[in-house]
């Protein structure tokens, strides 16, 4: 239960981007857990950010250019794998076997990769963008500028002294007496 009103912003109103390719960078990759329906359990996905670099008018007349969009991707390097077709476009090749073996999601950062975007209604009718397919950029544009932030925060710790007990500081001042006794 909630021991104060909390103040909750509303979203925004952003236009979506309109059907076709688009020209993006990779930005950055987090972990995300989500529910997966097919396997019945929650599991952890890869989820890359990507910024549309073309320099478009979107349906609202305003630019395409620094927009973002997310893709989820599962923890499997095969053809079938969504993060396989990314890592395939953004590289514009197969990968060799030794890439595959030793894979790491954040090489992709910073990297450019055309995506197909079709736009999706979700269950409750809402409209989004969606990431249909990758392939490889076929011209470098102009990469934008993001600082990516820390998905995990790391903290650390020491252990503070607690106050000693009046039993603890009896104990002491007894034992000291036994010790002083046999001196």
């Amino acid at each position: 239960m909630l021991t104060q009103k909390m103040s909750i912003k509303g979203g925004g109103s952003y236009s979506l981007l309109p059907e076709g390719a688009y020209t993006c960078q990779i930005v950055d990759v987090n972990t995300v857990t989500g529910f997966n329906q097919f396997k019945g359990l929650e599991e952890e996905k890869l989820k890359y950010m990507f910024a549309v670099l073309d320099e478009l008018k979107d349906d609202d007349g305003g630019s395409t250019r620094d927009r973002y969009l997310w893709k989820k991707c599962g923890m499997s390097l095969n053809e079938k794998s969504w993060l396989f077709k990314l890592a395939k476009g953004a590289l514009g090749r197969d990968l060799t076997t030794e890439e595959l073996a030793g894979f790491d999601p954040e090489s992709l950062v910073g990297k450019q990769v055309k995506c197909l975007i079709d736009q999706k209604p979700s269950k409750d009718g809402t409209v989004w963008n969606n990431i249909i397919s990758f392939s490889k950029a076929d011209k470098k544009l102009a990469p934008v500028e993001y600082t990516a932030k820390p998905s995990v925060v790391e903290k650390s710790s020491s252990p503070i002294e607690l106050p000693k007990s009046d039993q603890e500081v009896v104990d002491e001042f007894l034992t000291g007496l036994e010790l002083d006794k046999h001196k």
